[in-house]
């Protein structure tokens, strides 16, 4: 199982601390980290999160600050003119979130124009509906977009099994890691999750720090990704 962990909105608009963030992250055993690139006017409507947005030299820098390191970048852009901007950097993937899919599939028709591997979060799709077919450059990704996601949530509990044919991999939201182990023995080849350094940060305009692997939990979940695989049967 591929880890990719979502490192917005806990940098809180600090460059150094997103950067810090990576380097925890990759040491607690994640395979790849993602920022989201947006305009804070033209997604929530207002400049709350204005303070979070990012220029292409401070995305060049943390691309070039995790190559350097050794994991893998990747971003979530919400307009075209982010697109581009993971066009210059050259990314081998792009991650398409669950309101771009839903409001604005004409993004995502540009996007899959680029014929590279595009992850496609379905959060605001009803469970089994894949609007942009099957090719070899699309994977879909169960999501239950809130924040944070109970586990006694339906969709929780109605967690698909995860094939090449429908979700092959799952955005969790909820507290801890145990829908994370569920995604993993559901065959998901990839995980996605937040990551903070504190947990006790959640606020209005960050509402993901309640859901998010710590360092001491991230590592505690790639030890069981790593038990498990050794006790897989071939």
């Amino acid at each position: 199982m591929k880890i990719i962990i979502d490192l917005f909105n806990q940098h809180s608009g600090d460059l150094e601390e997103l950067k810090r963030l990576a380097l925890s992250g990759w040491i607690s055993g994640a395979d790849a980290v993602k920022i989201q690139l947006f305009k804070s006017e033209v997604v929530w409507g207002d400049a709350s999160r204005r303070y979070m947005e990012m220029t292409f030299d401070e995305v060049k820098s943390f691309h070039d600050y995790c190559k350097s390191m050794g994991i893998e970048f990747a971003a979530t852009p919400f307009d075209e003119e982010k697109v581009e901007w993971l066009d210059d950097l050259n990314v081998d993937y792009y991650k398409v979130a669950s309101v771009t899919a839903k409001k604005h599939p004409d993004l995502v028709e540009k996007i899959l124009a680029r014929n590279k591997k595009t992850i496609i979060s379905l959060g605001q799709y009803p469970e089994n509906v894949f609007p942009f077919g099957f090719d070899k450059n699309i994977e879909y990704m169960y999501c239950v977009s809130k924040y944070p996601t109970r586990l006694d949530d339906e969709k929780v509990k109605n967690m698909p099994t995860f094939t090449e044919k429908g979700y092959s991999g799952y955005s969790d939201h909820t507290l801890g890691i145990s829908a994370a182990i569920k995604s993993y023995f559901q065959g998901a080849s990839f995980l996605e999750k937040h990551f903070t350094h504190n947990r006790n940060a959640q606020k209005n305009c960050e509402l993901a720090h309640l859901c998010s692997f710590t360092p001491e939990s991230l590592r505690q979940y790639t030890n069981l990704i790593k038990e498990f695989n050794i006790m897989k049967k071939e």
